[in-house]
Formats: structure tokens, C-alpha cells, sequence
């Protein structure tokens, strides 16, 4: 990013008005109306319904949290909110085609499409392709940039190991380094054909490079595709002889994958390893290493498309400080 000229943001400076910026962005979720329950999430693995253990973090809901999160991003980038649109996949409107007609209304003839999605499946590839293609078809007048995904970050491998941290009973490393803490961790499935979940290999490295010695970490996901929940198991506790699992739901919030495939997953587990000791981390949540590197790839989009020439101005259709 060094020596690239991004676009003029809104100033906070006291005594100056705010300067537009040309662009409009959408933060891109999945979407769900789940996770109000405990019973959504690890906390309920325990047996512990009617209260939470200590370690719960009585996480939001799936609205709640992306609201959190579509407020620091705009922090992150120092933009108005009227510059930008909280979408969804599924479930929660608007959608991306809704988001994008949103910002074109108030004038936006730029709009950078940021996936706020931990995995590069099949939402983040084909179905956001076919959207992207109807809408240049019927708004040729809004130039649209899609942002990469998270993918295998540092800052990401960090957050893994603060949850595992969190927990108040991961396992210390084992004393004896050939019978390591095993550490699963798991994303929302899609299949292998839109997602080989190399970036995923890569993360478990980095957690397993952080955790250090004592520790095995294997990777999973939910559902659908490959490497399954029982194969990574089998791999820590058959390959690796690890003494323990902790699993991490390598999910934001809770809802009806980590319950039904993630922690039903661990129940499958718990009977194939009778006397093997398992527990269950929390999801994500919301965190400002995900938001900061969100707002990476959104200026990651600015500065290319501010490398490609000068831009035309911007006609807004409205005043954003209304």
C-alpha cells in the first residue's frame, strides 16, 4: 500500500467539512437469524442449558453482530454511513443486488463489494459471480470491485489462539511432545469442488506455529466437503497420537451450522474416543483484527482502482450528512 493514493475519505479534523469520497462499499455476509439461543452455541456442549459457564462470552447473535461489525469497519475507514451497506447472502436484506441499487441511489458510481465470509466457497465464488454479472448487465454506469476474501492471515491465527486461550481449560502442552493437546478446527462446509481449503491448511500452520511446541492442529470442515470433521480427528489422534482435543468453530456466530454440524460433530467424536478429553471453544464474534483486515482489502480495491487513472468525479444524489 506504501506510495499508493487512495480516495479522498471523510475528515474528522475539528473545523473541516466532510470531503466525499467516490466510493460506496458493501460489506457482504452470509446471513442468519439464528444465534439468539444458547443452544446455538458451544457454551450448550457442556450440559450446562439452564446456565452459562464462566467461560461463555454471550455472543450476538448473527444481526447483532454483523451490525457491530459494519459500524467499526466504517470507523476503520473513516467513511459517512450513508457510503455504506450491510448485505447478505441469505436470510437478512438487502441482498447484493439490493445493496448495490442502494448505493447507486444515493449517487455512488463506485462500489467496492468487500466479503466479510471466513471461507472461499461457493457463496464467495460462483453465486457472487452470477450477481456481479447481472448487475454490470443492468447498471453499466456503476463500476463495481469485489474485494478477496479473509482467507489465511496472521492476525486471524491470533484470534484462534485468544478463543483457545478464552476457553479457561485448554489443556497446558503435554509434557511429552509425541502425545500433543490436539486442536480442531473447524469452518462452515461447502464442497471441495469450490473450496480445496488450502488457505485453511495454511491458518492451522500458523496456529499451530503460535500454540508452539506440545500442540497438534488439524483442520475440518462442518459439512460437505473435504477434510471431514472424523478424517482430522482420526489425523490428530491416529497420526499425531494427541492426548486431548479442543475444538475451535472457525465461525463468527453462533447458529444452527455449529450446533447441528459442528457440536453434533463432536458428539460423533466423543463416541468413537470414549476417555479422550474434548471441549469446545466459542465462535469468533466480532473482533477488530477481522474489521482491520476487512478494511485492508476495501483499500486494497481503492488503491488498484486508483492505479488503472484518473477517476471521473462523483454526482452525489444526495447529501450524506442527512
Amino acid at each position: 500500500m506504501t506510495g499508493k493514493k487512495g480516495p479522498v475519505r471523510y475528515s474528522s479534523n475539528s473545523g473541516s467539512e466532510p470531503v466525499p469520497s467516490p466510493w460506496g462499499v458493501v460489506l457482504l455476509a452470509h446471513g442468519s437469524q439464528r444465534g439468539t439461543d444458547r443452544s446455538d452455541c458451544s457454551c450448550s456442549w457442556d450440559g450446562t442449558e439452564a446456565v452459562a459457564p464462566a467461560w461463555c462470552r454471550r455472543c450476538p447473535s448473527t444481526p447483532q453482530g454483523l451490525q457491530d461489525a459494519a459500524e467499526r469497519l466504517l470507523a476503520a475507514l473513516g467513511l459517512h454511513s450513508q457510503q455504506l451497506v450491510l448485505s447478505c447472502l441469505e436470510f437478512i436484506e438487502p441482498h447484493p443486488d439490493e445493496a448495490v441499487r442502494i448505493l447507486k441511489g444515493r449517487g455512488f458510481r463506485r462500489v467496492a463489494i468487500v466479503p466479510f465470509l471466513l471461507g472461499i466457497g461457493k457463496h464467495a465464488t460462483v453465486e457472487l459471480d452470477e450477481v456481479l454479472d447481472r448487475l454490470r448487465l443492468e447498471m453499466p454506469q456503476v463500476q463495481l470491485h469485489l474485494a478477496e476474501c479473509l482467507g489465511a492471515d496472521s492476525r486471524l491465527a491470533e484470534l484462534v489462539v485468544e478463543r483457545l486461550r478464552g476457553r479457561g481449560s485448554l489443556p497446558e502442552a503435554h509434557p511429552d511432545v509425541r502425545r500433543p493437546t490436539g486442536v480442531l478446527l473447524v469452518k462452515a462446509g461447502t464442497k471441495t469442488l469450490y473450496d480445496d481449503c488450502q488457505w485453511l491448511k495454511e491458518l492451522g500452520k500458523l496456529v499451530e506455529h503460535r500454540l508452539g511446541p506440545g500442540y497438534a492442529v488439524a483442520v475440518a470442515q462442518s459439512h460437505y466437503g473435504d477434510p471431514t470433521i472424523e478424517s482430522a480427528a482420526a489425523q490428530l489422534v491416529g497420526e499425531r497420537r494427541a492426548s486431548s482435543i479442543v475444538c475451535v468453530p472457525y465461525l463468527m456466530f453462533p447458529g444452527i451450522i455449529l450446533r447441528r454440524n459442528v457440536l453434533g460433530g463432536m458428539d460423533l467424536l466423543r463416541e468413537r474416543y470414549p476417555g479422550l478429553p474434548m471441549t469446545v471453544t466459542p465462535p469468533l464474534g466480532v473482533d477488530d483484527r477481522l474489521v482491520s483486515l476487512t478494511a485492508e482489502k476495501v483499500q486494497e480495491v481503492w488503491a488498484r482502482a486508483e492505479s488503472n487513472g484518473p477517476q471521473t468525479t462523483l454526482q452525489l444524489g444526495m447529501a450524506l450528512d442527512e
